[in-house]
């Protein structure tokens, strides 16, 4: 798994090539589309790896639904604090004015959790991962290639309650500012790579990432789209 390591991969074509382009996607920050009609929980394990061995000095931001443990997404030895894990809960409902809190009432007073609940319109969440993305630049006195990581979950949500063009400048806005910061961000998106919503996706994206179940083998390989080359099926690791 190319998750900041130096795994070796398996290729198709030819190896320094992608390894090439594996480099790249590191070094220029890059956002990756991660497909396939597998288990929620094997999603969750290559989007653990993606996001950095606990070891390894990043900032991750992840964006989730209410209903995702924060334990099958990062490792119990990752700093939860929010210098350098940050964790959103978002929720496509609007609140009501009586249910909003005043804008003093929003502004984190203390940092004991790295978590915070989400709600409103694509405009509002995308000014909430921004400003998260923002801070974590100051906060490292900018930010070195591949530090940030971004796992973003909720596109099923964003897909059941607007319109695809929205969805799409969304996306669009909020993968160009995570590339801007040299980030790797990944977005989840069950179903097939050939499957409508992807093939209209694909384009906002650096790579697609499948990852498939046959027999009792777990799987992944990789599209590197700047380079136009992709890997062989390689094990997904435990």
């Amino acid at each position: 798994m190319v998750s900041g390591g130096d795994t070796d991969i398996a290729v198709t074509e030819d190896t320094s090539t992608f390894q090439l382009g594996l480099d790249d996607l590191k070094r220029r920050g890059s956002a990756l589309l991660v497909v396939g009609s597998v288990p929620t929980e094997l999603y969750s394990r290559a989007s653990k790896q993606m996001l950095g061995a606990p070891d390894e000095p990043r900032r991750r931001l992840l964006v989730l639904n209410d209903s995702t443990p924060l334990d099958t997404r990062l490792d119990t030895d990752i700093q939860r604090s929010k210098e350098w894990t940050r964790v959103v809960r978002y929720s496509t409902l609007e609140r009501s004015a009586a249910a909003s809190p005043s804008p003093s009432a929003a502004v984190p007073t203390a940092v004991e959790t790295c978590e915070r609940r989400v709600s409103g319109g694509l405009g509002q969440l995308g000014a909430e991962l921004a400003t998260d993305v923002t801070e974590f630049d100051s906060l490292a006195g900018g930010l070195s290639p591949a530090e940030l990581r971004v796992a973003f979950d909720c596109l099923p949500s964003l897909l059941s309650r607007y319109e695809r063009d929205h969805v799409f400048r969304f996306l669009h806005v909020m993968t160009s500012h995570v590339r801007a910061r040299n980030g790797m961000v990944h977005v989840w998106s069950p179903g097939g790579r050939e499957d409508e919503i992807n093939r209209m996706l694909e384009p906002l994206f650096d790579a697609v990432v499948e990852l498939d179940v046959e027999g009792a083998e777990v799987r992944q390989r990789w599209h590197l789209r700047r380079k136009e080359v992709s890997s062989g099926w390689f094990p997904l690791e435990p």
